[in-house]
């Protein structure tokens, strides 16, 4: 009993170490499973213009499954899905590598890089700047791989434009830090910058001297070259943009046809050229091209260019009035001839003085016009001379003189001090009573001021008179009643005068001169005794009249 089980308890370890020997033996006969390695995507190059062809490769994808490759502008990270994006394109789709092949789980593949995406929710065009490539396997599903692109490009602030004008050129996509080179149909370079740390520059070029239609701008960084086409179009230049009819004018073109005749238009009619040459050089330019503004109704006119190959460009111009007047400044009663262009022909102008209508005159087929009128009496200074046709008016500045007349000298009362035929006097010259006061603004007209202070005060005034026509004055009946009091040496009057001319110019004032009245007859007392005598007389001729009957 004690034997069987000790041989029983032996039997049982040597079960469980056969057990155990059989179950290592299995284990190491199982063939182990290899874990699972990442997608991978490689692509070359890692940057290119549009249209370029981009190499794709990797690894680690199911053997034999489709894979899906995308191009977006918007950035994701693996495990997000594709259909989340906004905007992306799908470029290319391949299979990986079956099970098996050497290939196995390996995708090798290309695409040409788009100019637009599409297949999300909102398209967008391609430009220069920066893009990602994934991979997935499925549409829209989730991404397994991602790989930056940056798109090398160029882009122009304007497409077309005129020869001359300003061309700003940005690029992205470039290798940093190295010069620039910029040409125009492969002339001379025209930027001298470099690439900034990230590989993109902004350069400003001026248009050169260039025939109509396309052109070609390249950019070249090292070995990368990208090209952007651009159009000139015609342009004329007009000197000046506005003058009167039978004015010279100058047309001057660029951006027209090689070597092509040149046809120059005013309001759509053609115009006989005064100088120039017709026709353009192997640049499409023409420089000088003259001709005389033809007759035209006033306001925007048209100038336009064109050439055999219907290269054309219109400027505007605008026909003014103008007008002169001859002489610029002169005296009352002055000639004054106005002339001037640009009006509606055949019609009537109306020439202004100060607002006051001075004349009328025809106006020609040309437009032209001429009229005279005497400068009317007005103050010294500037005057306001109106040419007007009714639509249109042109403004002119005449300048009457500012000279006053000759000096004035007084003669009567005299040096006694006297009134004598109550009579002032006065003349132009001091040792010629007979030489009369002169000037050029007729008529001339004095004021006389006799006062009984010799300053001439307000309250002192006992006779002022205005607008005198004549060199004299005598006292009216009324003033010698009214005004003038007895007076003597020791308390006299005192007089003055002055001359005005029609311009407003006065000379100033003659010298003060006293004078008294003395004790005399006034003319009404002479005139009221002479009646009396008459009176006295009849009656004494009646009188003795009737004693001579008597006896």
């Amino acid at each position: 009993m004690k034997y069987n089980s000790i041989f029983a308890g032996r039997g049982k370890i040597v079960r469980s170490l056969a057990l155990a020997m059989v179950l290592s033996l299995l284990v190491m006969t199982i063939p182990a499973t290899p874990a699972l390695a990442a997608e991978s995507l490689n692509i070359s190059p890692s940057s290119g213009e549009i249209g370029e062809e981009i190499d794709v490769w990797g690894s680690g994808y199911d053997p034999g499954d489709i894979v899906y490759i995308y191009f977006s502008s918007q950035e994701a990270d693996e495990g997000d899905d594709i259909e989340d994006l906004d905007s992306y394109e799908r470029v290319d789709t391949t299979h990986a590598g079956g099970s098996g092949a050497s290939d196995e789980g390996d995708i090798d593949t290309y695409f040409d890089v788009p100019d637009e995406m599409e297949d999300g929710d909102v398209s967008e065009d391609v430009n220069g700047g920066d893009y990602f490539v994934y991979t997935t396997y499925t549409k829209g599903g989730s991404i397994l791989a991602v790989e930056e692109f940056t798109v090398r490009d160029i882009q122009l602030d304007r497409t077309q434009s005129y020869v001359g004008d300003y061309v700003v050129i940005t690029g992205v996509g470039f290798t940093k830090n190295k010069d620039i080179t910029v040409k125009y149909d492969s002339g001379e370079d025209l930027c001298d910058k470099e690439t900034d740390s990230k590989g993109e520059f902004t350069c400003t070029i001026i248009v050169p001297n260039s025939s109509a239609g396309d052109h070609t701008i390249s950019v070249k960084v090292r070995y990368d070259t990208v090209e952007a086409e651009f159009i000139v179009s015609p342009k004329i230049t007009i000197i000046p943009t506005s003058g009167s009819i039978g004015d010279p004018l100058t047309v001057n073109g660029t951006g027209f046809g090689t070597r092509k005749d040149i046809t120059i238009y005013f309001n759509n009619v053609i115009m006989d050229l005064t100088s120039g040459t017709d026709t353009t050089d192997s640049y499409g330019s023409f420089n000088d091209l003259k001709f005389n503004i033809p007759i035209a109704v006033p306001g925007k006119c048209y100038v336009k260019a064109s050439d055999t190959s219907r290269n054309t460009d219109t400027e505007e111009f605008t026909i003014t009035c103008y007008a002169t007047i001859n002489p610029v400044t002169g005296h009352v009663g002055t000639e004054i001839t106005v002339n001037g262009t640009g009006f509606i022909p055949s019609g009537t102008a109306t020439i202004k003085y100060n607002g006051t209508q001075a004349t009328t005159a025809p106006i020609g087929a040309d437009g032209s016009l001429t009229a005279n009128f005497s400068a009317p009496a007005s103050t010294h200074g500037g005057h306001s001379v109106t040419v007007s046709d009714g639509s249109n008016t042109k403004s002119l500045v005449f300048t009457m003189e500012s000279t006053p007349p000759s000096p004035v000298y007084p003669l009567l009362p005299g040096v006694d001090g006297s009134l004598k035929g109550w009579k002032f006097d006065w003349c132009g010259d001091a040792d010629d009573p007979t030489i009369e006061v002169t000037d050029e603004s007729l008529p001339i007209t004095y004021t006389l001021q006799v006062a009984a202070d010799e300053n001439f005060t307000e309250d002192s005034m006992v006779l002022r008179q205005t607008d005198l026509p004549t060199s004299e004055y005598i006292v009216t009946t009324k003033e010698e009643m009214a005004i003038l009091k007895q007076s003597t040496k020791s308390a006299p009057y005192y007089w003055r005068v002055k001359a005005i001319d029609a311009a407003s110019n006065e000379t100033a004032w003659t010298d003060t001169r006293g004078f008294y009245v003395g004790f005399t007859f006034p003319t009404w007392g002479i005139y009221t005794l002479i009646g009396l005598g008459g009176l006295l007389l009849l009656a004494l001729a009646f009188w003795l009249g009737r004693r001579t009957a008597y006896y």
